[in-house]
């Protein structure tokens, strides 16, 4: 949810990176990903990178009760 990601932002200190909360009924952008999970109404707990072109740099599901790995977002940008 919104504020699960302003927590999480947060947490890691985030200020200029969007984070995307789209869970049911809405699920569009999930959905367009392939990671919106229907029965639940909600999104998988996914990374998705994206590039200002539109481009996917990275994509990573992650099972729902576990916290993404920031370390291996940053690994990706850097690289």
């Amino acid at each position: 949810s919104s504020p699960s990601n302003k927590a999480w932002a947060k947490a890691l200190n985030i200020e200029k990176t969007r984070l995307l909360s789209d869970f049911w009924p809405h699920g569009k952008v999930s959905k367009l990903y392939g990671v919106f999970r229907e029965k639940d109404g909600f999104s998988e707990r996914a990374n998705i990178l994206i590039d200002e072109k539109g481009a996917v740099l990275f994509t990573k599901l992650y099972p729902v009760g576990q916290l993404p790995d920031i370390e291996e977002i940053i690994q990706v940008l850097k690289g």
